[in-house]
């Protein structure tokens, strides 16, 4: 996907601020829902998840 870059970015600046992987997550899913709003949530958390921590989200 064309987002995925700027979802890592936003991934890995968030951490590299300090703020806890939960915090980093939700701003790389507000990026991922924002280019493709269509896909559903669950599927979203599942792919920004694999993108960036490397392991799913329960």
């Amino acid at each position: 996907m064309c987002c995925r870059p700027a979802v890592e970015r936003a991934f890995a600046e968030m951490k590299a601020s300090g703020a806890p992987d939960r915090h980093a997550l939700e701003a790389a899913l507000i990026i991922h829902r924002f280019h493709h709003p269509e896909v559903p949530f669950q599927d979203a958390l599942t792919e920004v998840s694999r993108w960036t921590v490397g392991r799913l989200v329960h």
